[in-house]
């Protein structure tokens, strides 16, 4: 059964899938006490989520995880379709537009349904992007104007601004304009007016495309203002630095 997990290059074994092995080799003992051998030898280890293992190989000579940021939420998809994908810092760091995963992985699901699916030690929101998924890290991930569009649509989630400044500027280079409106269709203005505060100095040909407001749009909660915006009429109580100062990016 070892010889068939290194045969396949199994990262993840779901109890299902240890069942079909046992089951091919003929072998009598319970499924679960086999999983409990391989467990206390150290070729399959815990990934958070119960009944689904990593698998460690002889090539990585002991039980040493290669799975990564992104295996608890590889544990979690091998054990149930959820809606979900990388969101912020974690899916610019999938994609490779950002040099570290965050501390604690972001992840943005479809739904309430989806959210309340995904385990605590997740960073969890809800945002329904118009984009497909593309798949890194071997998991789903928001594209890069998703990605900005959940920026714009809950500016508090991202966990911090200044860490962001490190990748927004790759990720606001990815999008093209065509994306992003498509990304922008459907949603309540107040996106649209934050996507065209935070992208008029890195994306001004983006940020053209966008109609300014007659009235007040938050950026952050209500509060102590930071910076003013007339021309997006944007009160920002969040941003430790002003997107009319970027660069641009293209």
């Amino acid at each position: 059964m070892l010889e068939q997990l290194e045969l396949e290059q199994a990262d993840l074994v779901t109890m299902a899938h240890l069942d079909e092995l046992v089951r091919a080799a003929e072998i009598g003992t319970a499924t679960r006490t086999v999983a409990t051998r391989l467990r206390e030898r150290g070729w399959l280890l815990a990934t958070g989520q119960r009944g689904v293992w990593e698998f460690a190989p002889a090539a990585v000579a002991g039980p040493h995880s290669r799975g990564g940021p992104t295996r608890l939420l590889r544990a979690v998809l091998a054990h149930a379709e959820i809606s979900c994908g990388l969101t912020f810092q974690a899916a610019a760091w999938a994609v490779n537009l950002a040099d570290r995963a965050p501390a604690t992985v972001e992840v943005a699901a479809m739904d309430e349904r989806a959210a309340a699916r995904l385990p605590a030690s997740l960073d969890v929101s809800v945002f329904m992007p118009r984009l497909p998924y593309v798949f890194a890290k071997g998991v789903p991930v928001l594209q890069p104007p998703s990605v900005l569009a959940h920026m714009a649509a809950t500016p508090t989630r991202v966990r911090s601004w200044a860490s962001a400044l490190e990748w927004l500027p790759e990720i606001a280079a990815e999008a093209t304009a065509d994306d992003v409106v498509a990304e922008l269709d459907g949603r309540p203005a107040t996106v649209s007016v934050r996507m065209g505060y935070l992208l008029q100095g890195l994306r001004p040909d983006i940020a053209s495309l966008i109609a300014t407001p007659e009235t007040k749009t938050w950026f952050g909660r209500r509060g102590k203002l930071l910076r003013h915006d007339n021309k997006w009429q944007i009160a920002d109580t969040i941003l430790p630095f002003d997107p009319r100062t970027l660069e641009p990016v293209s």
